[in-house]
Parts: structure tokens; sequence; C-alpha cells
């Protein structure tokens, strides 16, 4: 193995550590830890600001963009998010959420293409 490939299982083994420890931590400390609710509150938005993290990058800017100077509406992500946030918050429900997004998103395509 050379020293580049080396470093990859090092950094593999290391995140695997790492994946496991902040997994296991409750676990292993059971009721010994006391959490503040302070931040038992602050974690319960985690999953949120992760899946916004992911997808505004996807919504708002092309598969090619480098920073947000290249933002435009002329893009059929942002139509289709709009339409599923718009959707989401009328119905609630995951299904007409996606066919409705993925419904504009393709006819934002065709129109803007």
């Amino acid at each position: 193995m050379n020293d580049s490939s080396m470093r990859m299982t090092y950094l593999i083994i290391g995140m695997i550590a790492m994946t496991f420890v902040a997994r296991c931590f409750f676990i292993f400390l059971g009721n010994r830890i006391k959490i503040s609710e302070w931040a038992l509150e602050t974690i319960r938005y985690a999953p949120l600001a992760a899946l916004i993290a992911i997808l505004a990058p996807e919504i708002f800017l092309p598969v090619s963009a480098s920073s947000i100077a290249e933002f435009n509406l002329r893009f059929p992500n942002i139509w289709g998010g709009i339409a599923a946030l718009i959707a989401f918050y009328f119905t609630r429900k995951m299904i007409p959420t996606l066919v409705i997004g993925m419904a504009v998103y393709t006819a934002a395509r065709f129109w803007f293409a």
C-alpha cells in the first residue's frame, strides 16, 4: 500500500470510531449524566438543520454553481422546491408533496428549456 491509501484507511477507521462513540455515548453513560432542558430542546432541531443544509444548495443552485451569484429563477429546482413546500404546508402528506413537487419541476424543465 502506498502512503495515500494508508491515509485513506486511517481516515475511514477514524470516522468509524468517532461515529461509534457519538452514537453510543448515551448508552455507555446511561443515567450517570444529566442533559439540560436547553440542550435537549436544541438537539430536537438538529435533523431539520441537517436537512436544510443538504437541500438548500440543491434547490437554489445549479449543478455546476460555485457561488450564490449564479442564482437564477429559470432553474426548475427552485420551482419544484417551492411547489413541494406549498403542497406540504397544505396537505401535511408526503405523497402529494412528492407528486406536486416533481410535476412542477418537470413542467419547469420543459418550460425553461
